[in-house]
């Protein structure tokens, strides 16, 4: 078997023909131009949605890239300039907390993990990239949503909101009032909000223009990180956050 026969090639190839149709496809035309049995083309368009790298548009019977794939391709082409700057500021918070660091993300209407460092030894809290933190019980999302536009965050704040944990907070006026209580005291906070016994603090990274787009933070657990000074914790964050708001302003004006 040619490796272009492969089961895999086959996968692969119903991907690179979505890439170049945005608008969608049906069934029909994806077996037509991949070169398949219609019977084929619906077993691997299924698998494919069934892991998110494919989904079927609403009130539609054609076939598009999924919401999985598509931040598989903005994190493979848009964000490592920005990973890049980020690394040696998270592993330095790594250096001085022994707790995992990472690098948020606003995209659309969703915050997601670009870039984490992670101590070398002892337990240690993972926040995997590509990971959506849910904009109302993350630190990172938090502090990025604090400082969007009010109709913006309301707007998101209308779908229903998960309830991870007993300390996670759906109310959306509880959740405005906590956002606002942030852009007053410039760092974010996710205490056993998401994951349970999981404490996280997080800063927005704010541009030349004002507008934020990302945000630093730590997460450890919770019985070691409320040993750690609070106002320590922010003020390295914040430094963090404006050496990286400055190296991403000179790469915008190179």
């Amino acid at each position: 078997m040619s490796l272009s026969a492969t089961p895999l090639a086959r996968y692969v190839r119903i991907l690179e023909v979505l890439v170049s149709c945005p608008q969608g496809l049906t069934l029909t035309q994806i077996a037509q131009t991949v070169g398949l049995q219609a019977s084929s083309a619906h077993r691997l368009v299924n698998a494919l949605g069934e892991i998110g790298l494919v989904e079927r548009r609403a009130d539609s019977k054609t076939y598009a890239l999924g919401a999985r794939m598509e931040r598989l391709c903005r994190l493979a082409v848009a964000p490592p300039s920005v990973v890049d700057m980020a690394e040696p500021e998270l592993h330095e918070l790594v250096r001085e907390f022994s707790e995992t660091a990472y690098l948020a993300q606003l995209n659309g209407t969703s915050v997601e993990s670009i870039a984490i460092a992670v101590p070398q030894d002892g337990e240690m809290t993972y926040v995997q990239p590509g990971r959506v933190m849910p904009i109302h019980a993350t630190a990172s999302a938090k502090a990025i949503l604090a400082h969007q536009k009010p109709d913006f965050v309301r707007r998101l704040l209308s779908q229903p909101l998960t309830r991870y944990t007993d300390n996670t907070s759906t109310d959306p006026q509880q959740v405005m009032q906590e956002l606002e209580r942030i852009r007053h005291q410039g760092f974010a906070v996710c205490d056993n909000e998401l994951d349970p016994g999981v404490l996280s603090f997080a800063v927005p990274v704010q541009g030349a223009d004002g507008t934020v787009q990302y945000a630093i933070g730590i997460s450890g657990f919770s019985q070691r990180m409320h040993n750690k000074p609070v106002k320590e914790v922010a003020a390295s964050l914040r430094r963090a956050s404006r050496t990286l708001a400055a190296k991403l302003q000179q790469f915008r004006m190179a």
